[in-house]
């Protein structure tokens, strides 16, 4: 029982991520930007369709590219990935941090280091501020596209 309540987050937090690397390395994104080569039939992404609808023009949602990113940076593609989607890139890196601490943890017992109730409020603004530049970013990457 006490291994349960000691590693069981852990191995969850370790085999979420390794389910997530495994998709993003079976994944082909399409030349156009939007969802996936057909193998995995995603549907394209509904702010795209409603703003392209709408305005004339698709506009990208904040986490447009997030797929494209880790499917990049799983085949060691970085600057392809951070082109396409910063906060995905970083993301990615963060899951292997996340997946490092967790193997950490069932082998040593305990996580590598324990962050403060302050540190992780301030993980969690950078990567708002993050999620929101790279939105900003794509944005502007898509009004200006083809001037």
């Amino acid at each position: 029982m006490q291994w349960c309540k000691q590693k069981f987050p852990a191995l969850v937090m370790l085999l979420g991520g390794a389910v997530v690397l495994a998709a993003a390395l079976t994944f082909s994104p399409n030349a156009d930007g939007w969802g996936d080569d057909g193998r995995w039939r995603l549907p394209r992404c509904s702010f795209k369709t409603v703003t392209g609808w709408v305005f004339g023009r698709p506009l990208p949602c904040a986490t447009c590219g997030f797929t494209h990113a880790f499917a990049c940076a799983a085949h060691g593609r970085f600057g392809e990935a951070f082109r396409e989607q910063p906060a995905g890139a970083v993301a990615f890196f963060a899951m292997l941090a996340m997946m490092a601490g967790a193997a950490w943890k069932l082998g040593a017992g305990s996580p590598p280091a324990r962050l403060r109730q302050w540190q992780w409020v301030a993980l969690g603004v950078a990567g708002g501020v993050l999620l929101l530049g790279a939105w900003v970013w794509k944005l502007w990457e898509a009004l200006h596209a083809g001037q």
